[in-house]
């Protein structure tokens, strides 16, 4: 009886000793996810940025509710495209020209915490860039999905990495 009673007093003491895992475990602090600015005309990239950034949040047991404070605010600074694995191929007039065999999708932005209305930046990502590549399809039709569906899985992939950076996780780069 004595030795339970003393199991229940050294666990009991030991439940709030302050112990805290480095890496991950649930923060106490959840942060509303709003977005500050976009300079993308694809109004579906900038929301799935914020996705991406409430999925890591959620994954941390860090996401609050609407838009109060803290929050998490993101800017969409920019989505690019460059051509892959370019070949010259001859036109209906035997002239060679570039043609690429596949797409490249890039989507940058960042994110910060802000604590209060009108408060500092803090946690600031700086500029974070996630890439999909798509191979071009042979008909209009099919290379503009392709191309949507890249550039979208591209934002969420960037929201995430900045989710992550917010929490101070570690993550790999791109």
């Amino acid at each position: 009886m004595r030795r339970l009673a003393l199991a229940l007093a050294l666990a009991a003491s030991l439940a709030g000793c302050g112990y805290r895992a480095v890496h991950g475990g649930a923060t106490a602090e959840r942060f509303a996810v709003v977005l500050a600015s976009s300079s993308v005309p694809d109004a579906v990239a900038s929301d799935e940025v914020l996705s991406g950034v409430r999925d890591e949040l959620a994954r941390s047991g860090a996401l609050a509710r609407g838009e109060g404070y803290p929050r998490c605010e993101v800017e969409v600074l920019r989505a690019d495209e460059a051509g892959e694995g370019i070949a010259a191929t001859a036109n209906a007039d035997g002239v060679s020209l570039p043609d690429a065999r596949a797409t490249r999708v890039g989507v940058v932005a960042r994110a910060w915490v802000v604590r209060a209305k009108d408060g500092p930046r803090e946690r600031d990502t700086g500029d974070v860039r996630a890439v999909e590549t798509v191979a071009v399809a042979a008909d209009a039709r099919g290379a503009t999905f392709r191309h949507t569906d890249a550039l979208r899985a591209a934002s969420r992939r960037v929201g995430r990495k900045m989710g992550t950076r917010v929490l101070g996780l570690p993550s790999s780069s791109d």
